[in-house]
């Protein structure tokens, strides 16, 4: 299997001829499937083992963060950080205005990972929106985490809609398929949006999806930012 990507409009340079690699639709794969992989014809782990090995890591890794620790291992790296503003140099931590989180990237190992995997370049899909940088400003993320009520930006290609149509603008969608529909728009150009995140989005891994109507059309073309988002 490799993996889809076509090249689209770089809108962050000044050269027009400048293009970045967007990747196509993938499948991903939950814990079912690992413990499948981890199981399968001739390995000497039983489901049960590989459950019961599973838990323990996830739990190993919850008590070190609950401690205050970031976590350096070969699988993934997490590190605490603290989004939201302080008023000055004086004002401290406040429940109501900040909140710990956690932001993770891969280890060195799956980065030696990337070496193997094959590429396979296909036609750009035409007339969708296309969202390719999503920046929360609060905690200062690209492309990683947003802060609810906080203001973020996103930049793409074709991301012009009709924000008076309830059925268009900027949808959030979490694990749950609940949708919550950004509805302050603070800049709107065909290329770059800054917004307000809805203030109830509430802790959980989103989709970032744009829907418009094109002129003389009633079908709803959408376009979803290829990376998840977390609150």
């Amino acid at each position: 299997m490799s993996i889809k990507y076509y090249l689209v409009e770089c809108p962050i340079t000044p050269d027009p001829d400048d293009r970045r690699a967007q990747i196509g639709e993938y499948e991903a794969v939950t814990e079912k499937e690992i413990f499948e992989y981890m199981t399968r014809a001739g390995s000497a782990i039983t489901p049960a083992e590989a459950k019961a090995n599973y838990e323990e890591i996830i739990g190993a890794f919850e008590y070190f963060l609950k401690q205050g620790y970031g976590i350096n291992t070969e699988f993934i790296n997490i590190r605490p950080v603290i989004p939201g503003l302080f008023k000055n140099d004086d004002d401290k931590f406040d429940n109501k205005r900040h909140e710990i989180k956690f932001s993770a990237q891969l280890g060195k190992r799956y980065n030696r990972t990337a070496d193997d995997v094959k590429v396979e370049k296909i036609a750009a899909p035409s007339n969708l929106p296309l969202p390719v940088t999503f920046e929360d400003i609060a905690s200062a993320t690209v492309n990683n985490s947003m802060t609810p009520n906080g203001v973020a930006s996103l930049r793409g290609i074709r991301l012009n809609f009709n924000q008076n149509d309830p059925l268009q603008g900027i949808f959030l969608i979490d694990t749950r398929k609940n949708e919550y529909r950004v509805s302050r728009i603070l800049t709107h150009k065909g290329t770059h949006i800054v917004f307000q995140l809805p203030g109830e989005l509430v802790p959980d891994e989103y989709s970032l999806e744009i829907r418009m109507i094109s002129k003389n059309s009633k079908k709803i073309r959408k376009g979803t930012l290829t990376e998840k988002l977390t609150v």
